[in-house]
């Protein structure tokens, strides 16, 4: 099974954002192990990620942060094509559009999100909350 996961599940596990830390750490460390399924995330989520840590942390931080999410986890490209494809996505905002073309042109199963306006979009690819996956997996 191959997921992708959405930024805000990476920031809640790297700012250790509660409440919601707890499932995306746990997602995260599921992940790590390649048994149970493959995480993917964009290209395009890689530089918010490093923007947003730096912001919080410092530059040396953010860039072991963003080199450990690449070295454990699949980096899906952007292409213009796939910026393309979004705008004709039925949902309106194109972050989200975005993730969701990506996320069809890997094959994946399932988007893990917590965006709950993206959670109720017409999507092609499956849209699951953090619990509801981790549910799943039990």
């Amino acid at each position: 099974m191959t997921v992708v996961l959405d930024t805000n599940i990476i920031m809640d596990a790297l700012q250790e954002r509660l409440p919601f830390d707890i499932e995306a750490k746990e997602i995260l460390k599921h992940s790590q192990s390649g048994k149970e399924f493959t995480s993917l995330f964009t290209a395009n989520a890689a530089a918010d990620i490093f923007y947003l840590y730096r912001k919080a942390h410092d530059m040396k931080s953010a860039k072991a942060a963003l080199a450990f999410l690449i070295d454990s986890y699949g980096v899906i490209t952007v292409t213009q094509d796939d910026c393309r494809a979004a705008l004709m996505q039925p949902i309106e905002d194109f972050e989200d559009a975005l993730l969701v073309v990506c996320a069809q042109k890997s094959g994946a199963d399932y988007i893990i999100t917590r965006d709950e306006k993206l959670l109720k979009a017409d999507s092609s690819v499956k849209l699951v909350s953090p619990r509801g996956f981790l549910d799943m997996l039990d």
